[in-house]
């Protein structure tokens, strides 16, 4: 039993004792009635009773401290399995994967770096370097009719240098069918292939997809 525990019953103790005496002069002493005895020691037990809780939980925090201080680490939250296994399976969007600028919504499905020319006969385009050209398809998510600006679409290569699509080239590339280039009606999608002219040893490494010239963009890791 803690010291105030100890104290507290002697308080106790003693104001029973005072109750078997009266503190007028000359009258004989009398013992106080039984249900008033009786009271006195139960609130005397109740007071044990809680300064004797008071002194457990004292002990209870101070062994609580004594264990934070010795692991820092026990009272953090620790990350759950599936969190941990999230992180790590987390990659950048790449081919086949839809990302979103604005109001439309892109998925590349191929790249192409092999050509050096495209078209036919006299209707021939022949690269600076080599031509990439990146397949994709297109949806309008967007409740009104749009147009994809070819000219927005732009591709990074592994050394930081940023290529514009090749607008007449991609002419060439899409001329037998119905792509992205045309107005796109709410909801539709549409395929086509826009194309970049790069050095010979260049690699692209990013795409980036605009619903507009000024918009944030999309990327797409190529490789």
């Amino acid at each position: 039993m803690s010291d105030q525990a100890k104290l507290s019953a002697d308080q106790a103790k003693q104001v029973a004792n005072d109750l078997f005496v009266t503190h007028s002069e000359g009258v004989k002493r009398t013992a106080p009635p039984l249900k008033l005895l009786l009271a006195v020691l139960a609130a005397a037990a109740v007071i044990v009773a809680l300064f004797a809780a008071g002194a457990t939980a004292e002990q209870y925090r101070s062994q609580e401290q004594a264990a934070a201080a010795a692991d820092p680490q026990a009272g953090k939250a620790r990350p759950t399995a599936s969190k941990a296994k999230a992180s790590k399976t987390q990659r950048p969007p790449g081919p086949g994967d839809p990302v979103r600028d604005g109001k439309f919504e892109f998925v590349v499905t191929a790249v192409d770096c092999s050509r050096t020319s495209v078209g036919i006969e006299n209707l021939e385009r022949t690269a600076e370097g080599r031509y990439c050209v990146v397949s994709l398809s297109v949806r309008n998510i967007a409740d009104e009719p749009k147009y994809l600006i070819g000219a927005a679409q732009k591709a990074t290569d592994t050394t930081g240098e940023s290529y514009r699509n090749d607008e007449l080239t991609a002419v060439y590339l899409n001329r037998d069918t119905r792509t992205f280039f045309e107005k796109l009606e709410p909801g539709e999608k549409v395929t086509g292939k826009l194309v970049f002219d790069i050095p010979k040893k260049a690699k692209l490494s990013t795409l980036e997809l605009h619903d507009f010239l000024l918009s944030g963009g999309a990327t797409v890791t190529l490789g």
